[in-house]
């Protein structure tokens, strides 16, 4: 994995300890063998979650129990995967999605907001090179030892979404799901020119984003008034506004359902599942195939897949 200055995209090379850029100005930490390429002037994307030296120097007390699913993992579930996870406590083992991506064979993939490793897990089963990144230290503590106890191979780093410190053009798919939702419009904007700056010419960018127009999202958007939102609320976008940015920052664009009624609809985790919440998610699913047929459905879908093809 070749890391650049999020700064400047210089070279990083290791130098006592720490990764210092070509030009020498700029230098980052290693913690425990993680690099640590977050920008110390940069506002998070959202407070509290970011590798401050706070976090990252703080006594982890997570508590591990023999038979459970990683305590880091039990403590944000709900979080990375939403309401259908709500009973942490049943979960014995990890809920792995499947990847809507063509098999692997050794390509690259990057995960953006890999949290724990749940889509970059997914990517190296599938047969790709992954690399997982996310601004906090310990989901991408936990995301290696998930990853370690389910035979996987991944890399991680702790970075932003807007400043991403991988070459141009380094990865032949770029991928994120559930995490620019929660980004300021403007946040977006500079996380998906960073998708489009490290996707190699040809490649791929698969993003999932919530349907402004979705039957659940109205809903949830009435709720708060239709207001924008502030700090960790959810952002829907219109297909039109999704489709002109990727345009613009990646390449030619199409718009895909990834489901309805929920922002997580896994098929690969229904026998994980309480069978009320299994049976909206075969629901969507069955909707999902139906919009195979009638395209425009996706214009009501509750989640969205963006799939771009990075220009040359």
């Amino acid at each position: 994995m070749e890391l650049v200055c999020p700064r400047d995209h210089s070279l990083l090379a290791r130098e006592n300890g720490s990764l210092r850029c070509a030009e020498g100005a700029h230098q980052f930490e290693l913690r425990d063998g993680v690099p640590l390429l977050l920008l110390a002037d940069e506002a998070p994307t959202q407070e509290g979650y970011w590798a401050t030296g706070a976090e990252v120097y703080r006594d982890d007390p997570l508590e591990f129990e023999a038979g459970k699913i990683d305590p880091y993992v039990r403590k944000v579930l709900v979080g990375t995967c939403g309401n259908l996870y709500l009973d942490v406590d049943r979960f014995t083992s990890y809920p792995i999605p499947q990847l809507r991506l063509p098999a692997g064979e050794g390509r690259s993939l990057l995960d953006i907001g890999c949290n724990w490793g749940r889509w970059t897990i997914a990517a190296a089963r599938k047969g790709y090179a992954p690399v997982g990144v996310d601004p906090a230290f310990g989901a991408i503590q936990a995301a290696g030892r998930v990853t370690a106890e389910l035979g996987a191979e991944a890399e991680y780093v702790v970075g932003d979404a807007r400043h991403l410190p991988f070459p141009d053009g380094s990865f032949d798919t770029v991928f994120s799901y559930g995490v620019l939702q929660h980004f300021s419009p403007p946040d977006a904007l500079l996380a998906i020119a960073e998708m489009g700056r490290v996707c190699r010419p040809g490649g791929t960018a698969l993003l999932q984003m919530p349907g402004r127009y979705g039957l659940r999202n109205l809903q949830q958007q009435a709720r708060r008034g239709f207001s924008e939102g502030a700090h960790f609320d959810v952002r829907y976008w219109s297909p039109r506004r999704l489709r002109d940015a990727f345009e613009q920052a990646v390449g030619p664009t199409r718009l895909e359902v990834d489901g309805y009624f929920t922002l997580n609809p896994q098929a690969a985790d229904l026998a994980l599942l309480p069978p009320a919440r299994a049976a909206l998610v075969r629901v969507s699913e069955a909707l999902r195939r139906v919009a195979d047929w009638a395209p425009p459905l996706v214009h009501v879908a509750d989640s969205v897949y963006v799939r771009a093809v990075r220009r040359a």
